[in-house]
């Protein structure tokens, strides 16, 4: 599997459990700031699938900060969501 598709099947996971999260809620999680996320991997699986990815130095990681600041690293989601991101900035 190719680095773009292996993104968009990791980007297409998070997004899928970042709805679930939002339509059943099972942790603590801001529904803003899931909706955030939610419209981040929107965003990231609409570059990939329309190949108009900006260059890899332009892509930041802002859900990675939003992890990081507010939900931690010890949620499975957090942790789909970061390699979702980490494997659409690389790609």
């Amino acid at each position: 599997m190719d680095r773009r598709a292996r993104a968009r099947a990791l980007v297409a996971s998070a997004l899928e459990a970042v709805e679930a999260e939002l339509s059943s809620p099972r942790h603590q999680l801001p529904p803003k700031q899931l909706g955030a996320c939610r419209d981040g991997l929107r965003r990231y699986l609409e570059e990939l699938e329309g190949g108009a990815l900006s260059p890899r130095n332009d892509r930041d990681e802002a859900l990675g900060r939003l992890i990081a600041d507010t939900w931690g690293f010890d949620l499975p989601l957090a942790q789909l969501v970061l390699q979702a991101e980490r494997a659409w900035r690389t790609c």
